[in-house]
């Protein structure tokens, strides 16, 4: 998965902590959407490895492990509607009445939510995903003409 990023600050043993602006679930233009889902959006700072040998302020492409996003998506979009229909499912099979069966299927959609919460946050300080800048599409505005006359 690539995005594109600015670099932030450059750091010892070839790191450089990078800012990415998160995009909009739908992959448009957000400043023309009249949902509002692109209001506030916001941005996350990743430490990445410094492949590309960019410099600070550069615009980069930064790639990441497909496989962990992918693996964290499903963890956040499958794990809590999947208990949510396993606790209604178990309780239909016990005899419980369907209000029961309904307020459970609550208890275990908010029960698989908060799982995924406490995983994240694990995941986040144990296991961070890994980022590699694999091209510097601009360097920063102060670098790129050096050449210019002093008339």
């Amino acid at each position: 998965m690539t995005q594109r990023a600015t670099v932030d600050a450059l750091l010892g043993g070839g790191l450089a902590r990078v800012r990415v602006e998160r995009a909009s679930a739908c992959g448009h233009d957000c400043g023309e959407c009249t949902l509002g889902c692109g209001e506030g959006h916001k941005s996350m700072s990743v430490l990445a490895r410094n492949a590309a040998g960019a410099l600070k302020g550069d615009c980069v492409t930064i790639e990441s492990s497909t496989g962990k996003v992918l693996g964290a998506a499903a963890l956040v979009y499958i794990l809590p509607p999947v208990l949510c229909a396993a606790v209604y499912l178990l309780l239909y099979a016990l005899g419980a009445n369907e209000t029961r069966c309904i307020a459970g299927s609550l208890g275990g959609f908010a029960l698989g939510a908060a799982a995924v919460a406490a995983i994240n946050r694990f995941i986040r300080h144990d296991r961070p995903l890994d980022y590699e800048i694999i091209s510097v599409d601009s360097r920063a505005a102060d670098r790129t003409d050096k050449t210019e006359s002093a008339d």
